[in-house]
């Protein structure tokens, strides 16, 4: 399933080479990320409320972190991407291999119900227009399909979109992070 998720762009994985140590990479990212579990259903329902100013949510630790950006009001972030990312020190830089996912198991059920719902509706539809009295017009089982194009193309586009600007803002952060730390010693 990994695979295929990366085939169509909902798991993507990038590398990023730092000058500086773990300690005090993790240190200043932690300064970023406001510590809370991300993986509940109801976690994030009243965060957009949250009048802190950091940009991430999510766990970090020494050996890695699990993050995903914060909700905030008029922000396009529909997307629940989440990048989680392991620290390892090569002499004295820091490598952070980092993977970001935007499918959950959550999508799992959401497409499941939508198959379900439009084989159904399909099912009930031919029996009629096989049938011998069918007064079914043409056009439903056309508008229903392209219905169900766009009931799947839609998050399927969101979760890669956020895909990709969480791969964005992390590559930017975590160099901003850095340098920012850096420049207040």
């Amino acid at each position: 399933m990994e695979n295929f998720l990366r085939k169509i762009k909902l798991i993507d994985s990038f590398s990023t080479t730092l000058n500086t140590s773990k300690s005090d990479f993790t240190s200043a990212l932690r300064n970023h990320v406001d510590e809370a579990e991300i993986d509940s259903f109801f976690s994030g329902v009243f965060e957009m409320f949250s009048s802190s100013e950091n940009k991430f949510k999510g766990l970090v630790s020494h050996s890695g972190f699990k993050i995903r950006k914060r909700r905030r009001f008029f922000e396009r972030n529909f997307g629940k991407a989440i990048a989680k990312g392991n620290l390892r020190e090569q002499g004295d830089k820091l490598v952070i291999n980092t993977e970001i996912n935007a499918f959950n198991n959550y999508m799992i059920f959401m497409f499941g119900a939508l198959i379900v719902f439009y084989l159904v509706f399909f099912i009930i539809v031919f029996g009629s227009i096989f049938s011998e009295n069918s007064e079914l017009p043409v056009f439903v089982p056309i508008f229903v399909l392209v219905h169900a194009v766009f009931m799947f193309g839609i998050p399927y586009f969101i979760m890669r979109k956020g895909v990709r600007r969480m791969k964005q803002d992390l590559e930017r952060e975590f160099h901003f992070i850095i340098s920012k730390s850096h420049s207040l010693r």
